[in-house]
């Protein structure tokens, strides 16, 4: 369970970290699912109401690209070129060249600054515009959307981070081009972000990092 009572979560959801991979997120979710069983079958539930109109909104919401899908799908130019959709594989094309190049990934040889992440930024802001035409043609393509959206919020959170630490922590991820050092002065400490759901702003404080065990253990 989240912080959020009632609320469970998996993968991404619980950590942000990068290292959730397949069999771990499915372990997490695993796990999750039978937390929020015992916890519907504790009575611990009880108190928490969801209208109806809570959840024809939602539904509405989830199913989105699968109408607009249906409703632009005999509009292709070419291929699968569409001027009123993208579909999960484009979208997730586009993620993965945005992040790689602007963010530190392999073909850059992992390697990011400044200027650099907060182009990242603006792209992810503009990405984020066009998911709102995402196209589903089944319910396969719909999984795929929806993760599509997750990732590109993971992305964000990652970006964030990345700009928020001004130091190379290296072994990592990447390194920053313009702080090529580790600074266990001033960035040996975790960070913490919070997102402000009306406004997309981002809130960045550093949380002190506990050893459990020493490092001459």
């Amino acid at each position: 369970m989240t912080t959020i009572e009632g609320l469970f979560g998996a993968g991404d959801a619980v950590g942000g970290t990068p290292h959730a991979f397949s069999s771990g997120s499915f372990t997490e979710g695993r796990l999750a699912a039978k937390a929020a069983c015992k916890y519907i079958d504790d009575g611990k539930g009880e108190g928490i109401v969801v209208s109806d109109e809570q959840i024809n909104r939602r539904k509405k919401e989830i199913y989105k690209p699968l109408e607009h899908y249906k409703i632009y799908r005999n509009e292709i130019v070419a291929g699968d070129v569409n001027p009123h959709y993208i579909n999960p594989k484009q979208g997730l094309d586009r993620l993965q060249k945005l992040m790689d190049e602007y963010c530190g990934g392999v073909t850059v040889s992992y390697m990011t600054n400044e200027k650099l992440l907060n182009i990242a930024l603006k792209k992810l802001r503009v990405m984020e515009e066009d998911l709102e035409s995402l196209a589903a043609k089944d319910i396969h393509e719909l999984l795929r959307a929806w993760e599509l959206r997750h990732r590109h919020r993971a992305a964000e959170c990652v970006t964030q981070h990345t700009l928020f630490r001004k130091e190379t922590r290296w072994p990592g991820y990447y390194y920053r081009g313009d702080a090529m050092k580790v600074d266990d002065e001033n960035w040996h400490v975790l960070t913490v972000s919070r997102r402000d759901p009306k406004t997309g702003e981002y809130t960045m404080e550093k949380a002190p990092c506990y050893h459990l065990v020493s490092e001459n253990e």
